[in-house]
C-alpha cells in the first residue's frame, strides 16, 4: 500500500509552498503538518483539502480518491472543519481535567481528587 503522506509530502514539497504558511492556511501547526506526512492511511478528505488549498489535483496520484469522494468538496471541507474542532475541544477538556487534578491534590480535597481521578479512569477516551 502506498504511503500517502509520504507522496502528498513529496508533492508539497515540490509545489515550494512554504510549510509554514501551508499549515496557516489549512488551519493547522507545522508540527501537526509534518505529523500529518507521517500518516501512511493519510484520509482522501485530507489530501482533497490540501490539493485545493496547493491548487493539485492528487487524484493523478490516488486514482481512487475519485470514487471515494461521496461528499460534495463544501461538505468534506466542513467535517474536515469539525474534526479539527473537535480535537480541539477534546484537548482543551484534557487540560482541564489534568489542572482539576492538579488542584484537588490539595490538602482540603481529597474526595474531589478522588472522584475526579475515577472520572478520568472510567472515561473511554
Amino acid at each position: 500500500m502506498q504511503h500517502r503522506g509520504e507522496i502528498i509530502e513529496n508533492i508539497v514539497r515540490k509545489s515550494g509552498i512554504s510549510l509554514s504558511i501551508l499549515a496557516a492556511k489549512m488551519g493547522l501547526s507545522r508540527n501537526t503538518l509534518y505529523n500529518r506526512f507521517k500518516e501512511k492511511n493519510l484520509s482522501y478528505d485530507f489530501i482533497l483539502t490540501l490539493g485545493t488549498v496547493i491548487h493539485y489535483n492528487f487524484s493523478l496520484e490516488f486514482p481512487e480518491i475519485t470514487s471515494d469522494t461521496t461528499f460534495p468538496e463544501d461538505a468534506r471541507a466542513e467535517l474536515w472543519k469539525l474534526e479539527k474542532k473537535y480535537k480541539m475541544l477534546l484537548e482543551k477538556y484534557n487540560k482541564l481535567l489534568k489542572f482539576l487534578l492538579k488542584k484537588s491534590q490539595d490538602a482540603d480535597q481529597h474526595a474531589l481528587h478522588k472522584k475526579i481521578k475515577d472520572f478520568i479512569n472510567s472515561s473511554a477516551f
